[in-house]
């Protein structure tokens, strides 16, 4: 299993290798896109970015407000939004680019996201720096595919309702921030690495606060660790 998981971390570090070459770095250019809810009574949000900086949050006025800025014209990102039912579905994909790369690359994405809809999030990451503050949003789930580089999720605020996480780990760092007053438990299978959980109930492969088991509501997290640092920090 270690081995397969191995191999998979490298096929992702030569697939990101081979999106970010070939292409010469020109000017910086500016994007901004925003997405309104329309019917929607729910959002299932789908975002992959093969390279660059993401910093996601919520506080939008609408279903989405982004602001990009990328200097790869290919790398233009490309927003669906669709209804199915009573149900929105929401794509952020960074355009395809592929070969050798020269100069100074630029891939920066800031997504606000409305903390008004129960939403399910989905982000499928390739190389870089990653920050999810999830704090105020109506989330019911959350997936993250980390890839190669840093990744911050913070699940310290308020929560409404059970909520499940799946994080499949990469190579880098990983730091999970983590509610007190809500019971959590993290479950981290495998990988390469540490897992340093300060304030933590250790039993094995698995970490829990001292509100677990205690609270109506809990956060259930599996990490399917790749090779590197996960810090799991108590806010």
């Amino acid at each position: 299993m270690q081995f397969v998981k191995i191999q998979k971390i490298m096929l992702v570090a030569l697939l990101v290798g081979g999106l970010v070459g070939c292409k010469v770095a020109g000017e910086l250019q500016e994007d901004t896109r925003t997405i309104e809810l329309g019917k929607a009574e729910s959002v299932e949000l789908r975002l992959n970015m093969a390279a660059g900086v993401l910093r996601l949050q919520g506080g939008a006025g609408e279903l989405m407000e982004s602001y990009f800025k990328y200097n790869i014209d290919r790398w233009k990102p490309e927003v669906g939004y669709s209804l199915s039912g009573s149900r929105g579905i929401l794509k952020v994909k960074q355009g395809k680019s592929s070969g050798m790369t020269v100069g100074k690359k630029r891939n920066i994405w800031e997504i606000r996201l409305s903390n008004d809809v129960p939403m399910d999030i989905k982000v499928n990451l390739g190389a870089g720096q990653s920050k999810l503050d999830l704090r105020g949003l109506m989330l019911e789930s959350l997936n993250v595919d980390m890839g190669v580089g840093e990744l911050t999720v913070d699940l310290s605020g308020e929560q409404n309702q059970n909520l499940d996480v799946v994080i499949d780990g990469g190579i880098g760092s990983a730091t999970l921030y983590l509610p007190r007053h809500i019971g959590v438990r993290v479950s981290v299978d495998g990988g390469l690495g540490s897992v340093n959980a300060r304030g933590m109930n250790k039993k094995g492969n698995v970490y829990t606060n001292e509100t677990y088991g205690k609270t109506d509501i809990s956060i259930e997290i599996d990490i399917d660790a790749g090779i590197g640092s996960i810090d799991l920090e108590l806010k």
